[in-house]
């Protein structure tokens, strides 16, 4: 009766030709400071911080804001105190749907963990970050992220590492850019296209252009995408399906350079604590310095 009542309200939505479904991909929230290791909210990867340790005194967070059109957009780089990064390699971490970097600092400091930098942003209207996120607008907010990158920290290596949401902004960002050195290029449990996740979603059998005007198609984006690739992806991801989401790309992905970890067990957000923390870390370490032959949680495509 529940499910009937749901399929006729649903109906009359559609006759009424006012559902629009774009308005709940992004579920940002705006809050007045970032609390990041002190934070006592909800967040993914809970116990990363205490398996990570404590920072230490050459470890330093610069929390500043860039322009990203007409807004700012608050951005947090955590990094080893010095003058000049222009040598090193810098993490470019785009997170999840929500809904702020609080949430996903312990995620921020697994990839810390690594040995190299973070800068990590809140799109538009999460966090301390002005106005309202739509689609060409994280596009905007990621591609000024690396030009701060380029611009104020020197001429560093690029691993772009993107998550679920954030791996719409890091394939069109890796398309668009024709100035960073981006080395590495990390998926973890993205989405295939924004229509697939309506019509896999959805009981009534209708086209998810119907419903949302985000394109987001990532699986066919990667087919023109060359930079090395890990794509992590949990085997019971009831939010992005593996093989309606993860797969297409895997299998659109033309590269020299790809490999994948299949996680069994984990969820949509589970996947760094299911495979465990320093399986986690030293998978993401191999892959970035050209050793992931030898790891055994990495398969070659």
């Amino acid at each position: 009766m529940i499910k009937l009542k749901i399929i006729i309200l649903f109906y009359i939505i559609l006759i009424c030709n006012c559902l629009n479904l774009d308005p709940f991909l992004f579920k940002g929230e705006q809050i007045s400071e970032y609390f990041l290791d002190s934070y006592q909210g909800k967040t993914e990867c809970s116990d990363a911080i205490d398996s990570c340790g404590p920072l230490g005194i050459q470890d330093t967070i610069r929390k500043f804001f860039l322009q990203s059109g007409t807004e700012k957009i608050a951005a947090i780089f955590l990094a080893k105190k010095k003058e000049n990064y222009s040598n090193d390699t810098i993490i470019l971490y785009f997170h999840g749907t929500g809904p702020h970097i609080d949430y996903y600092w312990p995620r921020t400091r697994l990839l810390y963990a690594t040995g190299y930098s973070v800068f990590v942003i809140d799109y538009k209207g999460y966090g301390l970050s002005t106005g309202q996120p739509t689609e060409e607008g994280i596009y905007q907010d990621g591609m000024n992220a690396l030009k701060y990158i380029y611009d104020s920290l020197g001429n560093p290596f690029v691993v772009v590492y993107a998550y679920s949401l954030g791996s719409l902004v890091g394939c069109e960002v890796i398309l668009r850019n024709n100035f960073a050195k981006i080395i590495r290029f990390v998926l973890e449990a993205p989405i295939g296209t924004v229509e697939s996740i309506v019509e896999d979603g959805c009981f009534l059998n209708i086209p998810g252009s119907y419903v949302t005007t985000y394109k987001g198609k990532n699986s066919e984006k990667i087919k023109t995408i060359t930079t090395p690739l890990l794509w992590i992806h949990g085997t019971k991801d009831g939010t992005l399906n593996r093989e309606i989401h993860g797969l297409p790309i895997w299998n659109n992905y033309h590269g020299e350079y790809g490999f994948y970890i299949k996680v069994d067990g984990a969820e949509h957000i589970t996947c760094p604590q299911t495979i465990g923390y320093n399986n986690y870390i030293k998978c993401l370490k191999d892959f970035i310095i050209a050793n992931a032959n030898n790891n055994p949680f990495l398969i070659a495509k």
